[in-house]
């Protein structure tokens, strides 16, 4: 609650207080007629306008209970830095306190006051009472006298005065007295009446207000509401997503650690420890094994290294096909006396080897390409004794009649990728040693 709200919340209860006074001084000025309140009962003006002005009296103690704790909150939890920096508000409190300390002397004295008034409100109906029960007993004993004089005879009722006959005036003046007082007590309710509507008025007013005011705060609300809402669906989305993006990367960079672990320090280890005392101690001897007995069986193993060393020789010549134009192609003259610069293909691929020899794949200096160089010794021992002679072997040709010759001192074509053997091999054992 600000200043300004306490200080219009204080102006509205100083009116309200005001005519808080208003009522009680009509209460302390209340007359009653005679026959205008009833002998027996509380339903008169004067207990249904006190009735009004307590309630009025403590609806405004609370107002002020509640201004008064209000400002207590806002002085306690305000610090004496800020006290200082808002002078402002220093002065504004300040005029609220003194404006509280009057509204709470009004109060006072309109509690006195009310006091006061209930009191001679009470005497003046008691005695508007008084004199109507006195009229009462009067006419109901003027009523009772014919009575009883006419039943005895009374010598000296000849002196007595007779009482005049009342003449048409008098009786006009008593009948327009009678309305007088009867207009009088209407006009005394009706204007009780009014200030109690006037009051109601006043209060329907202010709840109307207090309601709409109300209704705002409620809207707001409504929208914070809706907002907070909206905003924690999309923080409860954000945190999803973020949670997954981050426990993904938080397993990436796991696998990254444990693969560099490997790499770095189990990986060499376990060649060195593991790898090379398993190659060496179990894998050689089961090959030597194999080798032996394969060289003691017979002519196996030479029949198939020879087999083999045949399949890879025949090498199948080239076959050109007519152009698309349905032509043969045609040459110029001394074309095909040219020596042709031609690979053989096939046999084997990448694993031909170099000049068209196998190539051995076991390591340089294994015990295994021992026991192979053993088995081509051996065989070739045994090819003088098998050795047919050979026909002359007839030039090869392609498919245009151009016959295959030696390359002899012909350099090769430099833009043409050939498989080295030494290159690659450096490059692998690099790649190796990289690894590691």
């Amino acid at each position: 609650m600000t200043n300004q709200s306490v200080l219009d919340t204080l102006s509205q209860l100083s009116d309200n207080i005001r005519f808080t006074f208003q009522l009680i001084g009509r209460l302390s000025k209340l007359s009653f007629q005679p026959g205008s309140t009833p002998l027996q009962g509380d339903g008169d003006v004067r207990i249904e306008l006190a009735h009004d002005i307590r309630d009025a009296l403590k609806h405004h103690d609370d107002t002020l209970d509640a201004v008064r704790q209000e400002l207590e909150d806002v002085t306690e939890f305000g610090t004496y830095s800020q006290r200082r920096r808002d002078s402002l508000k220093d002065r504004e409190r300040a005029r609220i306190a003194a404006q509280l300390a009057r509204l709470d002397e009004d109060l006072k004295h309109a509690r006195s006051q009310f006091r006061a008034a209930q009191l001679s409100s009470k005497r003046a109906s008691e005695a508007a009472k008084q004199k109507e029960r006195e009229i009462l007993f009067s006419s109901i004993q003027q009523t009772l006298e014919p009575d009883s004089t006419s039943s005895t005879p009374d010598p000296f009722a000849s002196r007595r005065p007779q009482p005049k006959q009342l003449t048409q005036d008098e009786l006009l003046i008593n009948t327009s007295t009678d309305v007088t007082s009867a207009l009088r007590r209407t006009h005394n309710l009706l204007t009780s009446e009014l200030s109690r509507s006037r009051f109601a008025q006043e209060t329907l007013d202010q709840s109307t207000a207090a309601l709409a005011d109300l209704g705002e705060r409620y809207t707001d609300l409504d929208s914070l509401l809706s907002n907070s809402k909206t905003l924690l669906g999309t923080l409860v989305r954000s945190q999803k997503s973020d949670t997954w993006y981050l426990e993904t990367a938080f397993y990436i960079l796991v696998t990254t650690i444990c693969w560099l672990v490997f790499r770095r320090l189990i990986y060499g280890p376990a060649w060195w420890f593991l790898w090379l005392p398993f190659k060496f101690f179990l894998l050689k001897p089961v090959y030597l094994l194999f080798a032996v007995l394969g060289i003691t069986g017979g002519s196996s193993a030479t029949a198939a290294v020879s087999s083999t060393s045949t399949s890879v020789s025949i090498q199948p010549t080239i076959r050109i096909q007519p152009s698309a134009s349905g032509d043969r192609p045609t040459f110029r003259k001394g074309m095909d006396q040219r020596p042709a610069n031609v690979v053989p293909v096939g046999g084997g691929g990448a694993k031909a080897g170099y000049n068209g020899q196998p190539q051995d794949p076991s390591p340089v200096g294994s015990m295994s390409q021992s026991i192979g160089q053993m088995a081509e010794a051996s065989r070739e021992q045994a090819a003088p004794q098998n050795e047919e002679p050979q026909q002359p072997k007839e030039p090869q040709r392609r498919g245009d009649g151009t016959i295959l010759q030696e390359r002899g001192d012909i350099p090769r074509n430099p833009k043409k990728k050939v498989w080295e053997e030494d290159v690659e091999a450096a490059k692998h054992q690099m790649r190796k040693r990289d690894e590691l």
